[in-house]
């Protein structure tokens, strides 16, 4: 029995020592590359395994040592180098000690290499967990037994009966605390590692990065987070709110975002106005995030701001260029257009076919350039607020009549058919009646615009869950190619962008009527199939209509009771379907 624990202290003391050993050399070789870091476990192992073979007992007939766990976890680690040197020094040790059984250590060392060296392609392509390493145990024991098929049968017998079975044992115990203990020990370099990056990236991040906990205390800042706030240092923010360095309304607008972060356990992003430590005013881009611990408990809150401030600046000088441009390139190009218009209609005298033919295309070209500039300017003044929304409630079917019959302009000459379908009679909803229009303009002409020759636009209006009402648009077009769909609301964006394209357009329709339906307090969707469509859905909140005795009573009151019951008839008059 003392020999049994003197070797397994041995033992132990040994793979203590080889690791700690490891772990300083890793140190000075962590700018290495992969294959010399490989190498160099090698050798660390190759040197356990050769001190393990020289100090081994022989405890109730079996060797007590370490060569196959110190083998398999160089070849498991390390990959091909760090197997190739374990497993040549271990080998040319075992011929120097020489004896009756060296052929035997000698095929078992190549055996606990190749089982190694199979468990690191196995799980080369996957993060490294408890599991494999225990499979690792058990090979390396498993592979002891495939050594007894080269001992001679003679000699089998003997072994089977006196140390087959502690030494297998041994043989998984001693892999997998080696194992266990390298493991641990890389994963903490690499922890180590990550957080010396991670923090020189904050450290050296222009922008403010911060943490705070549920009470708005600072728990981690960076150095830009500091000056920011006019503080000290990082460490003069720790502990502290910011209420102690702002004045009360700021840190309580600040505290309220932070609130709202942490109530709704989602992102915000917000722009707001800041003064900055130089006292000028600007911009703020911030981030608020909830900081979840490993459980996924919130427990603070993540700030990240950036100076946006010239950004904004930057914008503002785009939009006011493009709106002194728009406003003064649209007057002259009215113009233009009225002048070629009446030319075209042969005011001035019939032409000759081929000075009218030039004559249409300045004048569709011309008709073009005003739509653009109509597009450009109605966004920039739909984002920047200059359009004011007069929203009132009243009823939705006469607007779709109305945006259908305004739709004549455009679809004449291909014979497109616009039916109108009402699966929601007298559906009424708080809206601003010329944005709508709007918004109905652009997708009937946009369903237009992509339908087949004397192909049919359905409009229908109908009754969604939750009091709510959708207006559809719908066509029976080539429909919306599936890379396009994810930009079609942006921008000027165009499926076919190419000069030689068939459809012109702005590409600012559907961007304007996302815009719009929004600030209405709507949502824009749409469903598409190649060769068979598209629908264009808008969702609006239905609102309750108010009774006619109601209507009356106040209309009476104004001595317009009469005239007031005649228009409600007429504009609620349902429609025959075509």
């Amino acid at each position: 029995m003392t020999d049994i624990w003197r070797s397994l202290l041995t033992n132990l003391a040994l793979v203590s020592i080889l690791v700690v050993a490891w772990d300083l050399v890793a140190d000075f070789t962590g700018r290495l590359s992969q294959r010399r870091q490989s190498l160099v476990l090698g050798v660390v192992m190759c040197t356990g395994a050769v001190i393990s073979m020289a100090t081994a007992l022989s405890v109730s007939g079996f060797i007590v040592d370490l060569r196959a766990a110190f083998i398999a976890a160089a070849a498991f680690f390390g990959g091909w180098p760090a197997m190739v040197i374990a497993t040549a020094g271990s080998i040319a040790y075992r011929i120097h000690l020489g004896g009756q059984g060296a052929s035997i250590g000698i095929v078992g060392i190549l055996i606990t290499a190749v089982v190694g060296i199979a468990w690191h392609h196995i799980v080369a392509a996957r993060s490294r967990t408890i599991f494999h390493i225990f499979g690792l145990g058990v090979s390396v024991a498993l592979a002891g037994l495939i050594t007894l098929l080269v001992i001679p049968p003679q000699v089998v017998a003997g072994m089977v009966q006196q140390s087959t079975f502690p030494s297998l044992v041994f043989r998984f115990l001693s892999t997998i605390i080696v194992s266990v203990l390298l493991d641990r020990q890389q994963r903490r370099r690499d922890l180590v590692m990550s957080n010396m990056i991670y923090r020189a990236m904050v450290r050296e991040l222009p922008d403010c990065l911060n943490i705070k906990d549920v009470d708005g205390r600072f728990i981690a800042a960076n150095p830009a987070t500091a000056e920011m706030v006019n503080a000290t240092s990082v460490e003069n923010l720790i502990g502290k709110t910011d209420f102690d360095f702002y004045p009360k309304d700021v840190a309580e607008r600040f505290r309220q975002d932070e609130m709202g972060a942490l109530e709704a356990g989602q992102t915000l992003r917000i722009d707001q106005p800041a003064i900055f430590p130089d006292g000028k005013q600007g911009w703020l881009y911030t981030l608020k995030a909830p900081f979840r611990d490993e459980a996924g408990k919130i427990t603070g809150v993540i700030t990240y701001n950036r100076d946006i401030t010239e950004q904004k600046r930057n914008t503002q000088l785009k939009n006011d260029f493009i709106s002194t441009v728009s406003h003064e390139l649209r007057t002259p190009l009215t113009s233009i257009r009225g002048s070629l218009g009446l030319i075209a209609a042969g005011v001035a005298g019939e032409l000759p076919p081929k000075v009218a033919n030039l004559i249409n295309i300045a004048h569709n070209n011309s008709e073009r350039l005003v739509l653009l500039i109509n597009d450009i300017l109605d966004m920039e003044k739909i984002e920047s607020g200059v359009i004011a929304f007069k929203i009132k409630q009243m009823p939705v079917r006469p607007l779709l009549e109305q945006a259908i019959a305004a739709s004549s302009n455009y679809r004449a000459d291909g014979g497109i058919r616009i039916v109108l379908v009402d699966d929601a009679p007298r559906a009424e909803a708080n809206i601003d009646e010329d944005r709508l229009h709007q918004v109905m303009a652009n997708l009937l002409s946009n369903a237009i615009k992509f339908s087949n020759a004397d192909g049919t636009v359905t409009v229908k209006l109908e009754r969604r869950d939750r009091d709510m009402l959708r207006i559809s648009v719908i066509d029976q077009g080539a429909g919306i190619p599936e890379a396009f769909r994810s930009r079609i609301f942006g921008k000027f964006e165009q499926a076919d962008a190419s000069s030689t394209r068939k459809q012109g357009g702005t590409g600012l329709g559907l961007s304007i009527v996302k815009t719009i339906v929004e600030k209405l307090g709507g949502a824009v969707s749409f469903e598409t199939e190649e060769g068979k469509g598209t629908s264009f859905h808008v969702d609006l909140a239905e609102a309750q209509r108010q009774p006619l005795t109601s209507r009356f009573r106040r209309s009476a009151g104004r001595g317009r009771a009469m005239a007031a019951c005649v228009s409600s008839s007429a504009r609620t008059r349902p429609m025959s379907r075509r």
